[in-house]
């Protein structure tokens, strides 16, 4: 049985920059210059998530990026289509980034 390799922040750093979310947010020292969603550069010093709609954590943050809608309908962010890799990916670079 093989098993995946294990969550790279930094490969979710790198999948984050190829994604759409640079077009929308910005985390400073990347290329993510966004200026239509918030600043992520210290997103997990936040309580919460979508602007208050629910706490700020890991597994929360994962659903939040998998489909906004679940925790805010008519949310602005689109749900982006992420394969589970991606997202885990994605999610395990945003937990770093206090």
């Amino acid at each position: 049985m093989r098993f995946p390799p294990p969550i790279n922040p930094h490969d979710g750093r790198i999948v984050f920059e190829q994604q759409a979310c640079i077009n929308c947010h910005t985390v400073t020292g990347t290329v993510a210059n966004g200026r239509f969603g918030p600043d992520l550069t210290h997103l997990m010093s936040r309580a919460t998530l979508a602007a208050g709609a629910t706490p700020n954590t890991p597994e929360n943050l994962r659903v939040w990026i998998d489909d906004p809608n679940i925790f805010k309908p008519g949310s602005l962010m689109p749900a982006m289509h992420l394969t589970g890799r991606q997202n885990d990916q994605i999610t395990a670079y945003l937990l770093t980034l206090k």
